[in-house]
């Protein structure tokens, strides 16, 4: 089932596993129920915006204002759900506690201009924990979005299969790794053209429409290396 609403704060798309909504976070977050895994990759108020990025051969420039400034809703994440990701939390670690459960995304693109590496701050219990997965945005339509596999890597770690919640939800990455995994998840996203493209990316068959046999979801991402796996990664980036 689908919906659309004209007016920012409603749900915008739905179906038996995703719902998004279209509208700022800080307004519709108190009508949401109960979650139980935040991953999110909120803004980090370095002026990402600003910032023209490449090699000389191809830029990339970011426009608009979306990085002037960090968002005071990530000091509330851990009162939201048991489990929390934050993607960019070396830009949080003021409002968030201290972890030894870091996530790292080398991205395997040493000597460029981009960052190598990005990291999480997360309250797993899984420890410090990296992984090389190769990609240079080539195919973003979102000025930070992550690949899947690396979200899908992120989410394994969770120790619960209950509902998935991201905040900033930007294309729908969160949600698609989520509805690939089987589990239900709410997104939020306060422009409309993201929320459509997550929309038709919530579209796309999911992998777990057939049967699983042994397992946990998580424990079969982990023990088969889910996150280099096409089958988990159907989807796109």
């Amino acid at each position: 089932m689908r919906s659309k609403k004209k007016k920012s704060g409603g749900i915008y798309y739905s179906d038996e596993l995703v719902t998004i909504y279209h509208g700022d976070c800080r307004d519709i977050l108190p009508t949401l129920p109960k979650v139980d895994l935040v991953l999110t990759d909120p803004p980090y108020g370095i002026g990402a915006n600003k910032q023209t990025l490449g090699t000389g051969k191809k830029e990339f420039y970011r426009g608009g204002n979306w990085d002037a400034e960090r968002t005071p809703l990530v000091n509330m994440l851990p009162d939201i759900a048991g489990e929390v990701v934050v993607w960019g939390g070396n830009y949080y670690t003021d409002m968030l506690e201290p972890t030894n459960d870091w996530l790292i995304w080398h991205k395997k693109n040493d000597g460029l201009s981009f960052s190598e590496c990005e990291v999480a701050w997360s309250n797993l219990g899984c420890q410090m924990r990296h992984i090389s997965h190769h990609w240079g945005g080539e195919c973003k339509v979102h000025p930070t979005e992550k690949p899947l596999a690396v979200i899908v890597w992120a989410m394994s770690y969770s120790k619960t299969e209950g509902l998935v919640f991201d905040p900033f939800m930007g294309s729908g990455t969160t949600l698609r790794a989520a509805k690939n995994l089987g589990r239900k998840a709410i997104g939020i996203e306060i422009e409309e053209k993201y929320c459509e493209i997550a929309a038709k990316r919530m579209l796309e068959p999911t992998p777990l429409e057939r049967t699983v046999e042994e397992g946990s979801i998580a424990d079969q991402v982990r023990k088969s290396l889910g996150y280099n796996n096409p089958t988990f990664l159907k989807g796109g980036v």
